[in-house]
């Protein structure tokens, strides 16, 4: 005889309760493989309750393991493995994940573990971190593209919640050409698939074009997060020496000369982690060199929109008339990253084999906010938020180069000046054997340590300092711990 008590006044679906109670019964072994439970007919009278429920009951058990199921039977409760108790898991894996992943991945996970984001853009408490390329989520136009959002899902509707194309949103790849127009650029929306952000565009990139053994340029120092990557997929590295005006262009022709070149990957404006821009001259020569030897280029302007003084550099890909170059754009450092909408732009028959590769990789992108970011540019919100990020951090540039003027001296480090972007590069002069970390540490403040945007082992002692998440008075305070933090290593050394 089965005794259930179902609860009137509860919230709980009476055939949920059902198929609880009986489970609980069957685990504590008032209930045994083997066992026939009452039909349906006969429980439903038992407890006063339509037969569907019990059915329904029923058949959530059948579908948890609990029972077997039989036309013109009753259920007969049968032997099953219990489900662990979240305390019973084991704390190893079973499994030697390192022989499971393959070698690339397993060297990837050494070499570069996952580091989680923060939510906040520095550290908790009175840190001042000038350590990540993240935005200050004060400066986020988030009304405009609230209701930007809301009217792309009233107007599009359903139609951006199926499957869309794996290029991307239409109307954001017309509006992305049309902006690329401005910068001397002129393609058409079938030269452009969207991404989830500029470090997806670079992995795209590299899983259509890369097989091991092949060989990319990179500038030295270069983006850190790319190293990774093309050691992922068995690449190996050329590291092209940067100058004051950019990659050195004979050390790359050299290299082109030495052997087959895959790729040429550079940032031209306000390159990470340096800040540099290259000149008019340096780009057609890269170019030049790059069509000679038959070499493409890849052309990452994460920071193409944050030019806020001096004279404006057309990209590399203006000038490119035999479609050399693949270029790579992000909303991600002018907006706000957590949308993840990047781009990059190529010739349609590039653009053609990367959405073939996205198709068969995720089937298509997220739509909904990239329809939501197509109105937001279309309406003009897009360039009015530029115009304001220009006013904004030509002012926090300023005082950042003037308060490292007027507090580190150069006798102990020397700095790049950049006239746009968010990032600054300290050379430090020779000094004695010093834990750099925790002397900043010391004195709660923090920068990107300068090795890991090399591949090999660098020359010297550098940090990259970036503003993007701090105001003036923030900027302010972080230089006057800077100048603390270095002061313990060179007045010491005095």
């Amino acid at each position: 005889m089965i005794l259930l008590e179902l609860d009137e006044k509860g919230g709980k679906p009476k055939s949920r309760q059902i198929s609880d109670l009986l489970a609980d019964r069957m685990k504590t072994g008032l209930l045994k493989p083997g066992d026939r439970l009452p039909s349906t007919r006969k429980l439903a009278d038992m407890l006063g309750v339509h037969r569907s429920t019990v059915a329904l009951a029923y058949q959530t058990l059948w579908s948890l393991g609990f029972v077997d199921l039989r036309r013109g039977s009753a259920p007969v409760v049968r032997s099953r493995a219990p489900l662990p108790e979240a305390s019973e898991q084991e704390p190893e894996s079973a499994l030697d994940w390192d022989r499971v992943s393959s070698s690339a991945t397993a060297e990837l996970y050494r070499c570069a573990p996952l580091r989680t984001v923060q939510r906040s853009s520095s550290p908790p408490g009175d840190w001042i971190s000038f350590e990540y390329l993240r935005m200050d989520p004060r400066l986020f136009p988030m009304e405009h593209f609230r209701t930007c959002l809301g009217r792309a899902f009233r107007e599009e509707g359903a139609s951006l919640l199926g499957y869309g194309d794996p290029r991307g949103h239409e109307g954001l790849r017309e509006a992305i050409a049309a902006r690329m127009g401005t910068h001397g650029i002129s393609v058409t929306a079938e030269e452009i698939l969207i991404t989830n952000g500029a470090q997806h565009a670079l992995d795209m990139v590299l899983g259509m074009t890369a097989e091991p053994g092949r060989t990319v340029a990179v500038e030295s120092p270069t983006y850190g997060d790319i190293l990774p990557l093309l050691r992922h997929y068995g690449l190996n590295i050329a590291e092209i020496p940067l100058k004051g005006d950019g990659m050195d262009l004979d050390a790359l022709e050299n290299t082109c000369r030495k052997g087959p070149l895959h790729l040429v990957y550079t940032m031209p404006n306000f390159q990470n982690p340096t800040g540099i821009t290259t000149d008019q001259p340096h780009r057609e020569r890269l170019l030049d060199i790059c069509s000679r030897f038959g070499v493409p280029l890849l052309e990452d302007a994460f920071e193409e929109e944050m030019k806020y003084s001096g004279r404006v550099v057309l990209p590399v890909k203006s000038m490119d008339t035999g479609h050399r170059v693949i270029y790579c754009g992000t909303f991600s450092k002018v907006l706000f990253p957590g949308a993840r909408v990047g781009w990059l732009a190529a010739h349609p028959e590039c653009i053609r084999r990367l959405a073939v590769l996205r198709r068969y990789g995720e089937l298509s992108p997220p739509t909904l906010l990239q329809a939501a970011l197509a109105r937001f540019c279309s309406e003009g919100h897009y360039e009015r938020h530029i115009s304001r990020m220009h006013r904004v951090y030509r002012k926090r540039m300023q005082v950042t180069l003037a308060a490292l003027k007027r507090s580190i001296s150069p006798e102990w480090a020397a700095w790049t000046r950049p006239n746009g972007g968010y990032l600054i590069w300290l050379s430090m002069a020779p000094s004695p054997p010093a834990d750099w970390e925790a002397i900043l540490a010391s004195e709660k403040v923090s920068a990107a340590p300068g090795n890991i945007f090399y591949s090999s082992e660098p020359a010297g002692v550098h940090f990259r300092l970036s503003i993007s998440s701090l105001d003036e008075e923030e900027i302010e305070e972080g230089i006057r711990r800077l100048r603390r933090a270095f002061g313990k290593v060179y007045e010491r050394k005095g």
